[in-house]
């Protein structure tokens, strides 16, 4: 029985690690609803900033968002524009990515827990 050549079996497991790499980072990629967080905010014009241009990127909020279960965190959010000011805004997240869509939502449309961080009267 003839031995492979070393040559060949090296390159047979490059090739084998290069395509589970490729498949991982495949994996982390995907965009789907199941490997996203929501977060909720409204918009303070207050807190945006201009920003050097990046990506059609021109803004950057830095605001309190809230997670479904109304717990608090702190979010970079940039933008192309201006954003309506008092806008009720749900923001999907994914891991590595960051920011992937942020929409605006009305006070109804948000979690109860988030709701009472918010008065109505405001959006």
């Amino acid at each position: 029985m003839k031995r492979a050549k070393p040559v060949l079996l090296i390159l047979g497991v490059a090739a084998a690690v290069l395509i589970l790499g490729i498949a991982v980072l495949a994996y982390l990629f995907q965009y789907t609803g199941s490997n996203t967080t929501s977060y909720y905010g409204r918009i303070d014009n207050d807190l945006v900033e201009e920003i050097t241009p990046h990506g059609g990127m021109n803004y950057r909020y830095h605001m309190p968002v809230y997670l479904e279960d109304g717990s608090r965190e702190d979010l970079d959010l940039d933008t192309a524009r201006i954003l309506k000011d008092e806008a009720y805004i749900r923001i999907e997240v994914a891991p590595l990515r960051g920011v992937i869509s942020w929409a605006e939502l009305q006070y109804e449309d948000l979690p109860a827990p988030v709701q009472a961080h918010y008065s109505q009267t405001a959006g």
